[in-house]
């Protein structure tokens, strides 16, 4: 009678084999695949590469905004509101004083986007410029833009504020019965 350990072995090690086998195909059958995709990978990372070389380029030669001394400029959306409350600037006006749009300004305001270094460089400039040379030059690239001119040496009554409907009415001077006389001719 034939060995019964040794045949049973001996028929272990065969589907052993034969699975081994059948896994050795599906191993080769992924490693094709893995390798078709590390290839189409690769193609779409050249691609990729090539398509954002100038825009990394540009990105790589903006420096960061500073002023003429070297030193690094902040900026901030409640620097800007501020500056344009300060000195009573529509954004329009601003906008055309840093080369860009309204919407831009407006933006910047709320944070949405974000200035160029240069343009952060330009807002520090006219921030850095008095009263009267930031206006005259309002005037010179947005005219029709000039805030209204504020009152000075006005001061506010110390009379408590009157109520009631008709409180901001004032009544109308009541007319002069000097009347200019219309000039004689003299002969």
């Amino acid at each position: 009678m034939p060995d019964f350990k040794q045949t049973f072995q001996d028929e272990v090690r065969r589907l052993a084999r034969k699975e081994l086998k059948a896994l050795d195909e599906k191993i080769g059958e992924q490693k094709k695949t893995i390798a078709a995709l590390l290839k189409r990978v690769n193609e779409l990372e050249k691609k990729q590469a090539a398509s954002a070389a100038p825009v990394s380029a540009e990105k790589k030669q903006e420096a960061p905004a500073q002023d003429g001394k070297g030193r690094k400029v902040r900026f901030s959306p409640k620097s800007l509101v501020k500056f344009r409350k300060k000195y009573s600037l529509s954004q329009k006006a601003l906008a055309k004083l840093l080369d860009v749009t309204q919407f831009t300004v407006s933006h910047w305001e709320i944070g949405k986007n974000r200035p160029r270094p240069n343009q952060i460089e330009a807002f520090a400039a006219l921030s850095k410029l008095g009263k009267r040379k930031l206006f005259a030059l309002v005037a010179e690239k947005a005219p029709g833009e000039l805030p209204a001119p504020k009152a000075a040496g006005k001061k506010k009554s110390a009379a408590p504020a009157k109520r009631g409907r008709k409180a901001g009415v004032k009544k109308a001077a009541a007319p002069t019965k000097k009347a200019a006389a219309p000039a004689s001719k003299k002969a």
